[in-house]
């Protein structure tokens, strides 16, 4: 398979009358090296499901397409569509799925007899809600390699402490092995971004970090801690929730936890214990036992 320099794409796009839509954040890789330096971190072989977000006009495509059993590419651009079609024709190995990535139910998922590779070059601004939805479905991926932001790399993979540290960097420390692979330079791309990009791999682990009870609860209540990042942990249950200080400073000291530690410093673990003991001391307090406020 031909791969689409910069010459060979702006004559396809010319000759289709096709114009790139940054709406739709379209950056087409155009450099061959980094596109086979990208693949190399999926370990890609002939039994392999792939699912491929955003495809463009193909350029990760035909270095998948005969490696793998299959390859079900999500794209929602009808003239990338045709482009698509037009390329892959001769391979029955290859799904073209007109449809957003993020609409894909569990059902979907569930039909595949083995956990399947996700790759994409993933536009910038559906990036987190892309990542948000391989973690709902983890259990059906054996990995993810995506394509995205630099600055959102750094969210993705940080620790405690770290300013990029978030609600993604807990839930991804806790469900998956996350790494930054590879930089990609901004002139591998066409159009040209306005930042660097890096490749993540993403492993769902067999046994999550922490077991979770009431998953939803413990999701829900991630972004509302991290809304005060950066303020004590008490004041910040103070103020969300209604937790009286000295009931909660007393269970936090119990559990090895400073009444006085930030938000932005708490391990994963100590962000569940937080959690549980919040848990309890808002059924208490609903049920009448704690009104010491």
């Amino acid at each position: 398979m031909e791969f689409l320099t910069l010459k060979k794409c702006l004559e396809l796009l010319q000759a289709r009358d096709i114009n790139i839509k940054k709406y739709l954040g379209q950056h087409l890789l155009i450099d061959r090296n980094a596109r086979d330096k990208l693949l190399s971190f999926a370990e890609l072989d002939k039994d392999d499901v792939v699912v491929e977000i955003g495809p463009g006009m193909g350029a990760l495509t035909d270095g998948i397409i005969e490696k793998v059993r299959d390859v079900y590419a999500f794209e929602i651009d009808p003239a990338f569509c045709d482009i698509l079609r037009t390329r892959f024709s001769e391979y029955p190995n290859f799904h073209l799925i007109e449809k957003d990535f993020l609409e894909t139910k569990r059902e979907w998922w569930e039909m595949f007899d083995r956990k399947v590779k996700v790759i994409g070059n993933t536009p910038y601004y559906i990036s987190l809600p892309i990542v948000f939805k391989i973690l709902n479905i983890r259990d059906r991926i054996e990995l993810s390699l995506l394509t995205v932001q630099k600055e959102v790399g750094k969210r993705l993979t940080a620790v405690p402490k770290s300013k990029d540290y978030s609600v993604i960097s807990v839930l991804l420390s806790i469900y998956c092995q996350a790494k930054i692979c590879y930089l990609l330079k901004r002139d591998v791309f066409f159009p040209k971004p306005e930042v660097d990009s890096v490749v993540v791999k993403l492993i769902p682990l067999e046994t999550p970090l922490i077991k979770i009870e009431n998953e939803k609860e413990f999701w829900d209540f991630l972004p509302r801690i991290f809304s005060l990042r950066r303020k004590k942990i008490s004041n910040v249950t103070h103020k969300i929730f209604g937790i009286e200080k000295g009931s909660f400073k007393k269970l936090l000291k119990e559990n090895g936890i400073s009444p006085d530690v930030r938000v932005e410093t708490l391990t994963p673990e100590e962000i569940y214990r937080v959690f549980k003991i919040i848990t309890v001391l808002t059924k208490e307090k609903r049920h009448g036992y704690v009104d010491r406020c």
